[in-house]
């Protein structure tokens, strides 16, 4: 029988409600599921003592571990220990050993008053040493609950859970069930086409959660719960095998990884004609280390003007079909692979909107163009969104496409 824990995350930080966007619940998410712990809410507090207080309280009533994130700073805004402190009903103290250990790391042989701040513990609290600043972690227990306060920069609280914290919460909490995570990453399909596809194995599988997340053209379909008896391996082979080629990885893996892989293992290279797209489909090509083995270069060709001169693309094709065109996409594609001199090119044109579209060419329609060694193939789409969303879907889609054709 599986056992889990209920863990809750508290981030503090007015910044948090004004606008910064807080991409922390994925990574404690990978730290806490091999425990055995599922997160079941996650809380933004602005800089206030009641405020953070109360997400405590209220935290503590429904989850067995909480982790309040930020606010342990030097500054008068951080308050996180005064407010961990009233929610418990706890004093706080000066901890001579956490002063030791900062004069020891920062050659200090006399604390300056922000440094003495940082050695505040609550009453009973352990402290958790910080390998990469000057506030201290804490983990609080009462009862069969267990608080925990973390530094708010990612690389003052990561390097905890390696040291200190995965000890600490499987010593504390035993017996409870790690929780496998799978997540497979799918291209060339929407939301609802992908649980259309999962649905029959979501139904075989009662016991394993499932979630979809959509994004600019691809779907990530993540498993996770009790692998006894090998369900999520068995899960993960039934969804692979459902998805066929519309699955191009796991994991992180991203689509212009997927391409690069195909690229670097045959020996071919790679050059980008853009438009509408601005260069993003480069970007993400080159985001990847090693890229230089296999992508040559690419020409951010915006004005007719530059389609020409760049890329050959001839004025009769503008004037016939226009810049966003299966001829333009062609031809674009056909000039960046004998510019570049590579294997396989790929082109993208279109309207990313919200203006400049009419009629038969709304905002939105984008036309792509695959060069390789076959001869050379265009693609039509429309894409419905937001400029950024639309210059996503092109860039993942011509990814995808690049894909399929490189066996």
């Amino acid at each position: 029988m599986m056992k889990t824990g209920k863990a809750e995350i508290i981030c503090t930080g007015s910044e948090l409600l004004e606008g910064k966007l807080n991409l922390y619940v994925p990574l404690f998410h990978e730290r806490l599921a091999p425990l055995g712990f599922a997160i079941v809410r996650e809380q933004s507090s602005g800089d206030s003592l009641e405020s953070i207080c109360d997400c405590i309280r209220c935290a503590l009533k429904r989850a067995e571990l909480v982790l309040v994130c930020g606010g342990l700073g030097p500054t008068f805004d951080d308050l996180t220990r005064q407010a961990a402190a009233k929610a418990l009903g706890r004093r706080l103290g000066y901890s001579k050993t956490c002063a030791q250990i900062l004069g020891i790391n920062f050659g200090l042989k006399k604390l300056p008053p922000n440094f003495k701040d940082q050695c505040i513990l609550l009453e009973g609290a352990k402290p958790l040493e910080n390998a990469n600043g000057t506030a201290f972690g804490q983990v609080i227990t009462r009862g069969r609950k267990m608080l925990v306060l973390l530094p708010g920069p990612r690389k003052e609280w990561e390097p905890m859970f390696h040291d200190f914290l995965n000890a600490e919460i499987s010593t504390f909490f035993k017996g409870l069930t790690p929780i496998r995570q799978l997540k497979l990453k799918l291209a060339g399909l929407w939301e609802t086409q992908a649980e259309k596809l999962l649905r029959p194995v979501m139904r075989r599988f009662p016991r394993a959660a499932f979630t979809i997340l959509a994004g600019p053209g691809t779907v990530d379909f993540i498993l996770s719960g009790d692998d006894s008896g090998g369900m999520i391996g068995r899960a993960g082979a039934a969804c692979r095998k459902a998805l066929g080629a519309k699955l191009y990885g796991e994991g992180e893996d991203t689509l212009a990884r997927a391409a690069g892989a195909r690229l670097k293992a045959r020996g071919e290279t790679l050059a980008a004609a853009e438009s509408c797209t601005g260069g993003l489909a480069a970007q993400l090509i080159t985001d990847i280390p090693g890229s230089s083995a296999y992508f040559l270069g690419g020409a951010v060709a915006y004005a007719n003007t530059a389609k020409m001169k760049i890329l050959g693309v001839r004025a009769a094709t503008l004037k016939g079909g226009g810049a966003v065109s299966a001829g333009c996409a062609r031809e674009m594609a056909a000039g960046a692979k004998r510019v570049f001199g590579s294997d396989h090119a790929f082109s993208v044109t279109g309207i990313a909107g919200p203006g400049g579209g009419a009629g038969e060419k709304p905002a939105g329609l984008v036309y792509f163009g695959l060069a390789g060694p076959r001869g050379i193939r265009t693609f039509r789409r429309q894409f419905r969104g937001t400029r950024p969303f639309v210059r996503a879907c092109a860039a993942n889609f011509i990814l995808d496409e690049l894909r399929k054709v490189i066996k």
